[in-house]
């Protein structure tokens, strides 16, 4: 069984982001898809004391490993973490008094460690079930009907 101490991120494309974003010291950013923390790290390397990151993940796993290693960044700027969808950004600004970000990132999809751990249910090359919630809270579709 993985861990979450097992979840490893290395970011996709982080310069190309980076430069993309053209991030602020002062700025506020949001990570609408936290994952692992790769890409919030590398933002929150380029912010100063005035500066925010808010990080948005449905993955308790994810929340997890990205705020252990936030947590090792050396940045002045400050963090939120947020369990939810990238479809509540609206919600979570209002809720900490933000109107507007500075730059927003979404690197949709699942992680290899998503994938590759059984429990998740992502992958079918291991015994495991097959479950594809991003969110285990949520309750399980058994289909109701629709053939693959």
């Amino acid at each position: 069984m993985s861990k979450v101490s097992d979840f490893a991120h290395q970011p996709v494309l982080a310069a190309e982001v980076i430069t993309l974003l053209n991030i602020k010291p002062d700025g506020c950013y949001v990570d609408c898809t936290l994952g692992g923390g790769g890409h919030a790290s590398a933002i929150m390397d380029r912010l100063g004391a005035g500066g925010i990151l808010i990080g948005i993940d449905q993955d308790s796993d994810a929340l997890a490993a990205a705020k252990k290693r936030l947590e090792q960044n050396n940045s002045p700027a400050g963090y939120a973490l947020h369990k939810g969808n990238f479809a509540d950004l609206g919600s979570i600004l209002d809720l900490l008094d933000r109107p507007s970000a500075d730059g927003i990132l979404a690197d949709l999809g699942v992680s290899s460690w998503q994938l590759d751990n059984p429990q998740r249910g992502f992958g079918y090359g291991q015994d495991g079930p097959l479950d594809m919630r991003m969110d285990p809270r949520f309750p399980l579709s058994h289909g109701k009907g629709e053939s693959c």
